[in-house]
């Protein structure tokens, strides 16, 4: 299975800091991450840009 990104994390975890991380290696599928902080914790949205084709797009 081919990687598409990586990241080391640590303790303790910014979400900010992985918001960040996931927006840099999913943006060319048409994938954009949210977060807001919630009064018991923080909320995760995941949104659709565009629909993906499945094709790589190069930098």
């Amino acid at each position: 299975m081919p990687e598409i990104a990586s990241v080391q994390l640590s303790e303790p975890l910014e979400p900010q800091t992985l918001v960040t991380f996931l927006n840099r290696a999913l943006k060319r599928r048409g994938l954009v991450f949210g977060i807001s902080r919630q009064e018991e914790g923080y909320l995760l949205t995941v949104y659709e840009t565009e629909p993906w084709s499945g094709q790589r797009v190069e930098d």
